[in-house]
């Protein structure tokens, strides 16, 4: 009998000896100070990286707002939430949150055993702390090793740092589906407001989504949203956060969810300025830098306003300050940023086809024979296999001739309208040399914003220089500024003709929608087939901005019936109601000038000459030419008292004052 007593004595002491090892390794294993089996080392980096700042100032110095932001996120204090917001996620998460030192063992242990009983794992015991370790350190691997490190790395982060500071970080490291991270992005998103205007059901909601965010998704499975957000609001009830009036009007409210869409402009901000300083975005916020943009609110807020109710297909719209090549305005009704290359249809034409003939030899007046014409193998129709026979390169221009366009490429030579292309800041692949070009059948096609610089570079009189989002970027140790080089595309004679032209594009061509806008110049642009449009433009500009409207569609093509004419009513709207000018002429450069021609060999023969000195006034065509590419004379033995004051004085301007 003593021996059986002595025997069970020594077992329990065996077994107590046991846990007490078990549970010595465990919390040597588990303490923050000691760093085992190459475990993870607390960054706390990775901690204050997802409450850094970008600063975003806007054209007048003033910050955008909402602006401020890490991978799509708006960055929220912890003093600026309501305590029923913060309330919210404890009391569904980590009701014992402020009570413990990272972990909660009491949670975990009954976790354990629920997970034993139903033999499987359905029940989490990590606490918030543990939460914010995961998603800044860890994988999500379901390993002991992992778990170890986290419950390790939790109570280290608990020793440095205080509850609110936590909270605040574990506010802004959270998921909420459809491309939303931190809490702050996800209340603007859904609701259009800052996460400090939160009401309690809203709060409930939010807090609900981050559990499962595809099975809880406000846009996908909504009644399944409704159930989580009721247990959320009765646990808040039951652990004393609201009271039964809280809980009733919280239960009634009725939740109303915005279209999820991320900032075009700010994306663009941020890449552009990771390019500017060769660091990754997460390195921009941990610098804390600010950013001067040239943003202008109204301009956006406009342009916002006009595509808001687009929603069948993809609508950009992008506005250029031509003076400092900023963009002003950055808009589009796409969940994320986009800047994809798309076939620039028509508008290319200018560039590619018609830039390099007027800059050697050809002018406004020179004519094509507009007609249905095969090139070996290539095929090319006109709009509606519309052919208007012998046209002027103006007319040809504005109504959009694709058989002129490919005639003038050939005329010219692919290699030197695409170096006269590439000059306006257009890119194009090694297989990009075949005819289909000159209509914008390029292997990769060109960027908006790289399209838009074109035209911007005719409203600057032919000199280029690269457009960015931002003026400058600092991080109060170092400050950088953005490219301003600026290289000659073509002459300013160039660039002014083809300016004339895109204007009577507007007076009478295939942009004549924004007719009565005012003085602007512009040029539509259409690619598609019998099934549907792919790419529908409208690019214009005044001396002062460019205007660039892109519609697009990939799986299901846009209707025939919406073409570039239609993105010409996007841009008639901003013009229209006053937040963008077009009063203001383009200013004439000196190597232009206006001459009369002979009306009567234009019309008959087709040919383009100087109006003779006696030619009769009805005759006489007052036109805008270069005056390095001037036409001859059709009599060339006259040489009169005319011509030598024309020459000397290096001038045809009206001419009217001659004898």
């Amino acid at each position: 009998m003593k021996k059986a007593v002595k025997i069970t004595l020594i077992g329990v002491v065996i077994f107590a000896l046991t846990i007490l090892l078990s549970v010595g390794i465990f919390f040597l294993i588990i303490e923050p100070d000691i760093t085992l089996f190459r475990s993870d080392v607390l960054n706390m980096d990775k901690i204050t990286s997802q409450t850094g700042t970008v600063t975003i100032l806007d054209v007048n110095g003033d910050p955008i707002e909402d602006a401020v932001y890490r991978n799509n996120k708006i960055p929220v204090k912890y003093n600026d939430l309501n305590s029923y917001t913060v309330n919210a996620f404890i009391a569904i998460e980590d009701k014992r949150f402020f009570k413990h030192h990272g972990v909660d063992y009491k949670r975990m242990v009954s976790a354990l055993f629920s997970n034993i009983k139903s033999g499987g794992f359905h029940e989490g015991a990590s606490t918030i702390t543990q939460q914010l370790i995961k998603n800044t350190h860890l994988s999500n691997e379901k390993t002991i090793g992992r778990k170890i490190n986290e419950i390790r790395l939790a109570r280290k982060l608990e020793r440095v740092y205080g509850k609110k500071q936590i909270l605040e970080s574990y506010f802004n490291i959270l998921y909420f589906g459809s491309g939303i991270r931190g809490l702050g992005t996800a209340s603007r998103v859904m609701f259009d407001k800052p996460a400090s205007q939160l009401t309690l059901a809203q709060s409930a909601v939010l807090a609900s989504i981050i559990n499962n965010p595809s099975r809880y998704s406000p846009y996908y499975n909504p009644d399944n949203l409704t159930k989580r957000k009721e247990l959320v609001l009765k646990q808040m009830l039951d652990q004393g956060f609201i009271t039964v009036s809280d809980y009733n009007t919280a239960i009634a409210e009725n939740i109303t969810f915005n279209k999820n869409k991320q900032s075009q402009f700010i994306s663009g901000v941020l890449k552009a300025a990771c390019r500017r300083l060769k660091c990754s975005e997460k390195a921009l916020f941990i610098r804390n830098c600010t950013i001067k943009t040239s943003y202008d609110p109204k301009i956006s807020d406009a342009a916002r306003e006009a595509i808001k109710n687009i929603d069948e297909f993809t609508a950009r719209i992008l506005i250029l300050d031509n003076a400092t090549g900023r963009i002003i305005c950055d808009e589009t009704n796409s969940s994320g940023y986009i800047d994809p290359q798309r076939s620039p249809a028509s508008a290319v034409k200018p560039f590619l086809s018609y830039a390099y003939a007027l800059e050697n030899g050809m002018t406004p007046l020179s004519f094509l024979i507009d007609e249905r014409t095969t090139f070996g193998d290539y095929d090319p129709r006109n709009y509606n296999n519309i052919y208007r026979g012998y046209q002027s390169l103006t007319d040809c221009l504005i109504y959009s001739s694709n058989i002129a366009a490919v005639k003038l490429l050939l005329q010219n030579g692919i290699d030197n309208s695409k170096h006269t292309a590439e000059a306006f800041g257009l890119d194009f692949e090694k297989t990009d040399n075949s005819l289909p070009i000159a209509l914008g059948g390029m292997e990769k096609g060109v960027t908006l914003i790289k399209l838009a610089n074109a035209y911007r570079t005719l409203a600057n009189g032919g000199i280029y220089s690269p457009v960015d989002y931002l003026s400058f970027v600092t991080d109060n140790h170092l400050t950088v500024k953005t490219n301003d080089v600026q290289t000659r595309a073509v002459g300013d004679d160039t660039a002014y003709l083809l300016t004339d032209m895109l204007k009577q594009c507007v007076e009478r061509g295939t942009a004549k929608k924004l007719k009565y806008s005012g003085i602007i110049a512009a040029k539509t642009g259409t690619n598609g087939d019998k099934n549907g449009n792919y790419d529908c433009y409208c690019i214009a500009y005044t001396p002062s901005n460019t205007v660039a409207v892109w519609f697009g569609a990939d799986d299901k093509p846009i209707p025939n019936n919406i073409t570039g004419a239609s993105c010409c009513e996007i841009i008639k709207r901003l013009y229209d109601n006053g937040v963008l000018s077009s009063n203001t002429e383009f200013e004439i450069p000196q190597s232009v000038a206006y001459f009369e021609i002979d009306g009567k060999e234009m019309h008959d023969t087709h040919e383009i000459y100087l109006a003779d000195p006696l030619l009769p006034k009805r005759y006489r065509h007052r036109v805008l030419l270069s005056k390095r590419n001037l036409p001859v004379r059709k009599n060339i033995d006259i040489i009169d008292y005319y011509d030598k004051w024309l020459w000397e004085n290096d001038t045809g301007s009206d001419n009217s004052d001659l004898p």
